[in-house]
């Protein structure tokens, strides 16, 4: 039995990726708008913050009306496409990111990166971040039935790390992550910014970014 396990009941760490590892919005806002000029569709900012978060096969029929799955995936693609490029040139870690995951590693948790993002993006953040180093599982919400708020994609990296889903804490910065993680019977911290909103007051702790959480904030969750 690991150090964790011996002191508190929380075994396990699932880490959500933009917003909280990362704050690649920006990238994301800009590969959309690239995709709507490319296509020749309209696109706004406003668009682009109602659906970020979901999955490219929600967000495109949403914006777009009714396609098949080929078209989906083709538009998905450019856009992912222009997103990687950009991440491999600039990728940087939001504070207190890497310190967590380091002191959670050294401390004995298990964690795993559990992301609605597609698989080829969370693989080029890994690698631009040095992720590997801390992880013993990456999910993409791809691989699921059902995106967020539905808990499938925490409760498939439970699995990969052999950890029941009560044993786990979940870190997040959108409402539908926090309501995930709930739903999937997990503990869970919202990384908030400047936001307060209701839905990320929901989470058992609330902070404005991972430099005000320590290993010990994590074990008293299982308290």
């Amino acid at each position: 039995m690991n150090a964790a396990a011996t002191t508190t009941s929380i075994q396990a760490i699932i880490w959500d990726l933009d917003g909280v590892i990362l704050d690649s919005s920006e990238d994301h806002r800009i590969s959309w708008h690239h995709l709507a000029h490319k296509k020749k569709l309209a696109f706004t900012d406003e668009q682009f913050y109602a659906t970020f978060g979901m999955r490219n096969d929600e967000i495109i029929p949403m914006l777009w009306g009714p396609m098949d799955m080929e078209q989906i995936k083709e538009f998905g693609e450019i856009k992912e496409l222009y997103y990687r490029k950009s991440i491999r040139e600039k990728a940087t870690a939001l504070p207190g990111a890497i310190e967590l995951l380091t002191s959670l590693r050294d401390a004995g948790f298990k964690q795993a990166l559990a992301s609605s993002a597609p698989v080829k993006n969370i693989e080029v953040v890994s690698e631009a971040l040095g992720l590997e180093r801390y992880l013993n599982a990456l999910v993409s919400g791809e691989t699921v039935p059902h995106g967020k708020p539905a808990p499938d994609v925490f409760l498939k990296a439970a699995r990969e790390l052999g950890v029941d889903p009560t044993h786990c804490v979940v870190i997040e910065d959108a409402v539908h992550g926090v309501e995930a993680a709930h739903a999937g019977n997990m503990k869970c911290i919202s990384v908030a910014g400047t936001r307060d909103l209701p839905g990320l007051r929901a989470a058992e702790l609330m902070v404005t970014d991972l430099t005000h959480v320590t290993v010990d904030d994590i074990r008293a969750l299982g308290r």
